[in-house]
């Protein structure tokens, strides 16, 4: 087989695969859906078959305290009519007590074996037992098991459902023990409508609770409580809906569930047409990409199988030219390079040649750059020599220490370091205030307090000078009368560095403030908002975020005419034993706004 046909071949498998698979998805599809919904199905039935059990455990555990205490057995087994007239208030509040602890239950009645009946407090109550004795052939006084029961009456608005417990002197072994009497317990099922109404599948499922006489106990459509359940149909149902069917042993009822099958497969219906669209796109593509894939190649290896047989019996300086990017336009220039180097190799001699000496040119030119760099300032330190040593000869102590504190700033801006010891920074700030001192004599004082254990550690240089120098300019500068600046250092509990240069100068106006902040809260650069005072805040606080993350950088606060205070938060960086400017960012935790000093 060519490779045209290799490939046609691979893409017909790969469409006809395509192609397969989507009709399994389609015809698998509704049994899963079935299943999906059985697992749901039982999965609710489960949750109210749990319920029940324990509704159906407190109706017992209502019975047994009621019946199995030392009061009741007390007042049911004796004969003495002036001491069960003293337990009777006692067994009545045992009663209600019980009752109140379960919402659920509607009355607990005691019959001892002469008939006489406590608890009872309402008429119903009455109803109900003569419903029972008659409805089970019971003797009351002297049932032999525990059961439950239903009783209509036509006294009776609703039916009352009973569970009936035979007091006994032992509760362990009842089959050798005198019987002492009964305790009836008439319940609701009011709360078994929430259980049923709040657990629902579909929009039109139903949920139904059925007692052992076919009748609605409760239901997910209200209406349909107390309504007879027809068992015979339950063939013809289970052909429009979902049916299943779970028996609860103990009471003797059914949850029986109902849903719509055409609601089974709503939900996924929209998935199955959606994944039969994108089968039939997903081929549709696949082949024209086969047949686009099959174009793309054999076209262009044709023609460079043309051009080979035709260099090789012809000859010639003629060059493959293919406008493909692939890996056959790589074939294409490898092809064309290996004959530019079997025509051209003397000529690429010459080239490579004349490319050594250039690159020499431009070392030779890098090194002599190098050189002028360091001629620029040896020549202003020797300047500021000069200088320095006329002023000492002229006895002007002023224009020596400017010069000597000018030279110390100009090398310790010049360092090629990035990371500097806070001890340095510290140094250059005291050289500019030097020099501002002899500017403006007594125009302001400076303070100076930054904790010992700082200054060995790292940061970047040139932070704190140009923050120093805003105060100075912009604030103290153009203050009437005396100003001050204090310059703290601080490391925080947490172990992180503060700093704050503060002055009480001429302050910044409210709305230049509410855009600097704003400003600094984007890092944005905005030169014509920001002017010359808020560019350099700015780029300060770009290079402590670009150099240790988002969480670090500068925060202004100001007042007109009261001053203006800058805080920085930078992370504690120990020295390095070499001398590279790459120094571990610390984690990222926000430090607290550190205190003022």
């Amino acid at each position: 087989m060519s490779l045209k046909q290799k490939l046609l071949l691979m893409v017909g498998i790969s469409t006809l695969m395509i192609f397969l698979l989507q009709i399994y998805y389609y015809m698998n599809f509704y049994g899963l859906t079935e299943d999906k919904e059985n697992i749901h199905t039982s999965n609710i039935m489960k949750q109210v078959e749990e319920r029940l059990v324990s509704f159906n455990q407190d109706i017992k555990d209502a019975a047994l305290a009621s019946a199995y205490n030392t009061m009741t057995h007390d007042y049911l087994g004796s004969g003495d009519p002036i001491y069960r007239l003293k337990l009777n208030k006692m067994v009545m509040e045992i009663l209600s007590g019980v009752k109140a602890a379960n919402k659920n239950i509607q009355s607990i009645l005691m019959v001892d074996k002469s008939g006489n009946i406590i608890g009872a407090s309402n008429p119903d109550d009455y109803v109900v037992l003569d419903g029972v004795k008659k409805k089970y052939s019971l003797n009351i006084q002297n049932p032999k098991a525990q059961f439950y029961g239903k009783i209509t009456a036509p006294e009776l608005a609703n039916p009352a459902y009973v569970y009936i417990q035979p007091i006994f002197s032992s509760i362990n072994d009842a089959s050798d023990t005198p019987e002492l009497g009964t305790c009836v317990v008439i319940y609701k099922t009011d709360a078994l409508d929430h259980i049923v109404r709040d657990i629902k599948g579909t929009p039109n499922s139903r949920l139904l609770i059925v007692d052992n006489e076919q009748r609605i106990v409760t239901a997910s459509e209200a209406a349909a409580k107390g309504k007879f359940f027809d068992v015979e149909s339950l063939d013809e149902l289970s052909k429009a809906d979902h049916l299943q069917i779970k028996e609860i042993g103990s009471l003797q009822w059914k949850i029986v569930s109902l849903i719509p099958i055409k609601e089974m497969t709503d939900e996924l219906r929209a998935i199955r047409n959606i994944g039969l669209i994108i089968g039939m796109v997903m081929t549709l593509i696949i082949l024209l990409m086969g047949l686009l894939f099959i174009r793309s190649v054999t076209i262009p290896l044709s023609a460079i199988i043309r051009f080979v047989n035709y260099i090789g019996n012809y000859g010639g300086k003629q060059r493959l030219l293919l406008s493909v990017r692939s890996e056959i336009g790589i074939l294409a220039t490898e092809i064309n390079r290996m004959l530019d180097k079997i025509d051209e190799a003397n000529e690429k001699f010459i080239q490579a040649n004349t490319s050594l000496y250039q690159m020499e040119l431009a070392k030779k030119q890098a090194e002599l750059s190098s050189l002028q760099s360091q001629i620029n300032p040896h020549f202003l330190y020797n300047t500021l020599e000069c200088i320095r040593s006329i002023a000492l000869a002229s006895k002007v102590m002023e224009i020596v220490e400017i010069s000597i504190a000018m030279a110390q700033i100009f090398r310790y801006g010049i360092k090629e370091e990035n990371f500097v010891l806070i001890r340095s920074e510290i140094g250059c700030i005291q050289d500019y205030l030097r020099i501002m001192s002899i500017r403006y004599v007594d125009k302001f004082h400076a303070d100076i307090r930054i904790e010992e254990s700082l200054l060995d550690l790292k940061m970047p240089k040139m932070i704190l000078q140009p923050i120093v120098e805003n105060a100075v300019y912009h604030g103290l500068e153009r203050k009437s009368g005396k100003g001050g600046i204090s310059i703290k250092g601080w490391k925080t509990k947490d172990g992180w560095v503060c700093f704050e240069i503060a002055d009480d100068g001429k302050g910044i106006g409210e709305e230049e403030l509410r855009d600097l902040q704003h400003y600094l809260s984007r890092s944005e650069t905005h030169q014509q908002v920001l002017g010359e005072r808020g560019m350099g805040l700015l780029n300060i606080h770009k290079r402590i975020r670009l150099a240790f993350g988002e969480q670090y950088g500068i925060e202004i606060e100001s007042r007109i005419d009261a001053g203006t205070r800058v805080t920085l938060q930078l992370p504690a960086l120990d020295r390095k034993d070499d001398e590279g400017d790459e120094l571990p960012k610390p984690e990222p935790n926000r430090p607290k706004r550190a205190p003022s000093i």
